[in-house]
């Protein structure tokens, strides 16, 4: 399944984009998802950010053990986000 990610502030900068589409297997968790970008991108570490890594979708915050489903689109930023 396709997953569009949005990312915002200090995610946008590390990942060098603000948006992309990420490609998991069906029933994939939220966990899965960052598992994946992760790989993908090694060089992309939330430890590094000034916060928290924040996983959004539909304005609701979402935790690792959450399903996803093809075409969601998740938005991913720090808590708290910078000015």
């Amino acid at each position: 399944m396709q997953v569009d990610v949005r990312c915002y502030g200090e995610v946008a900068d590390a990942m060098g984009t603000t948006e992309f589409t990420q490609q998991l297997a069906e029933g994939a968790t939220v966990g899965d998802l960052l598992e994946s970008i992760r790989a993908d991108h090694p060089t992309f570490d939330p430890d590094a950010l000034s916060g928290r890594l924040v996983a959004m979708r539909d304005r609701r915050h979402l935790d690792e053990t959450e399903a996803l489903a093809d075409g969601d689109t998740v938005a991913l930023s720090q808590s708290p986000m910078r000015e």
